[in-house]
């Protein structure tokens, strides 16, 4: 009984650390662990030109 216990108790620790360490890696590329930002999130340059186009597209005047 206790070796069976141990065995799930190792796959489910295994799996979730699986799921952890996957996803630790696209927070800390965009900044939302390791505070190298306050704003986290992909950051882009848009010229002029293209923010009066998205403005027009959202409707806002």
């Amino acid at each position: 009984m206790k070796n069976a216990l141990w065995t799930v108790n190792v796959m489910v620790a295994g799996f979730i650390g699986f799921l952890i360490g996957y996803s630790l890696s696209p927070m800390i590329e965009v900044g939302m662990i390791g505070g190298k930002s306050v704003e986290a999130g992909i950051k882009t340059e848009m010229s002029d030109d293209m923010q009066e186009y998205y403005s027009r597209l959202r409707g806002d005047d």
